[in-house]
């Protein structure tokens, strides 16, 4: 089932676990294919947009700038059985862009992540912007909340 957000408290749980994970499952498609990859990300404080960094000879890289269209996973799973009960998992939708390395873009993600600076600031490595569209969050296994951005 899904239902639209009823509560402040899944935005801050939402913004905690942005905050806490350091990774995220990046799916893209290129001709009809799914890809995924592993990626160190960041959230801007409103939620509206999912920062990641990728260097630009990947296939990441040009199925997203082929397709602009992506969907990205941040969960807290323990890989336990309490899982079933405690897990969170959440799927930010959206259209990936390209940005610049600006001081407050790479401040944000710097932030998180300092030991990518030299991945960061390689003239190789694009700086990406999800602006995300919506999230879906699923949460003791089976209750679902769709939370739109626009």
């Amino acid at each position: 089932m899904v239902t639209e957000m009823s509560t402040g408290n899944l935005k801050e749980n939402l913004k905690f676990l942005m905050k806490k994970q350091k990774l995220a499952v990046l799916a893209t498609c290129h001709e009809h294919e799914p890809h995924t990859n592993l990626v160190a990300f960041v959230t801007s404080d409103d939620l509206k947009y999912v920062f990641f960094v990728t260097q630009m000879s990947t296939r990441k890289y040009s199925y997203l700038t082929a397709s602009r269209k992506a969907s990205i996973m941040i969960d807290n799973r323990s890989n336990n059985e309490s899982d079933f009960r405690n897990a969170m998992a959440v799927n930010a939708n959206g259209t990936v862009m390209e940005v610049k390395k600006t001081d407050v873009s790479m401040d944000l993600y710097l932030g998180k992540h300092p030991y990518l600076k030299d991945f960061l600031l390689s003239p190789s490595s694009a700086l990406m912007k999800l602006e995300v569209k919506r999230y879906v969050v699923a949460s003791r296994f089976q209750n679902v909340v769709e939370i739109g951005m626009s």
